[in-house]
């Protein structure tokens, strides 16, 4: 259910990088924007190792006490009508939950998780441009169940997403404030069976060359290999308010 409503969504809603609203750099030259940033990231969905599944749940107000490691930054290059960008993720989580069944039995995950983006654009018109691209997942898991014996399994996976999307933005007013929007779409049973996002952005312009940005983001992940006793499977999805900062060169 949650899916279908996702897609009906993302049939209206435009794709967006997060990067700051500027003028429009000239045809012959390079555009070039670089933001670092952190997301606060809340986490609710099923991963399975070994064909043992645990139900997760991380809420905001606890991603803190489960962060152990997290970097993530983005570049977007345009020249004229066309561009290229990279979105890069890299979080060490760990997380408690229980597994699925009548006896509830509890335990906890550790997550080195990894999502490397790379596209095309085009710009269609002023303020929006299509997405078209890849990611690359990485997930190293590893889950101890409660109880008698102490189980521990782990294993690892890697996989490519095709994705497509739209950005919207603004237009380049002059006014210190600018808002954006990003969403995708991908996955289509290459690597996941399905993945989306959205990602809406507001920013104040600090100087010329940068701009501090606030955003929310919605980054759902629907993956599985294998079955019974060797089934892999990430089916979360992830979300928080993020906040970075924006150089233009």
């Amino acid at each position: 259910m949650r899916k279908c409503a996702v897609l009906a969504s993302l049939l209206l809603i435009a794709l967006v990088g997060p990067g700051p609203v500027w003028a429009q750099a000239p045809a012959d030259g390079w555009h070039v924007t670089v933001s670092p940033y952190f997301m606060g990231a809340a986490m609710d969905g099923t991963t399975a190792v070994a064909g043992q599944e645990l139900d997760v749940d991380v809420p905001f107000s606890k991603i803190l006490d489960n962060l152990q490691f997290g970097a993530m930054g983005l570049v977007v290059a345009r020249k004229g009508n066309w561009g290229v960008g990279g979105d890069a993720i890299w979080m060490a989580l760990g997380a408690n939950g229980t597994a699925p069944g009548p006896l509830g039995t509890t335990g906890s995950a550790d997550m080195n998780q990894g999502a490397f983006a790379f596209y095309g654009l085009r710009r269609l018109a002023p303020g929006a441009d299509v997405f078209f691209g890849g990611r690359v997942n990485t997930l190293q898991a590893a889950l101890r169940f409660n109880g008698p014996g102490q189980r521990r399994v782990d294993d690892s996976k890697t996989w490519f997403d095709p994705i497509v999307g739209l950005q919207l933005r603004t237009p380049d007013t002059g006014k210190r404030w600018h808002a954006q929007v990003y969403s995708e779409i991908g996955g289509f049973g290459v690597g996941s069976d399905l993945t989306w996002q959205v990602f809406p952005t507001i920013g104040v312009t600090l100087t010329r060359r940068s701009s501090l940005e606030f955003g929310y983001r919605w980054l759902d992940i629907d993956y599985a290999a294998g079955e019974n006793v060797s089934l892999f499977k990430y089916d979360v999805l992830t979300q928080g308010p993020v906040m970075g900062v924006a150089f233009r060169f």
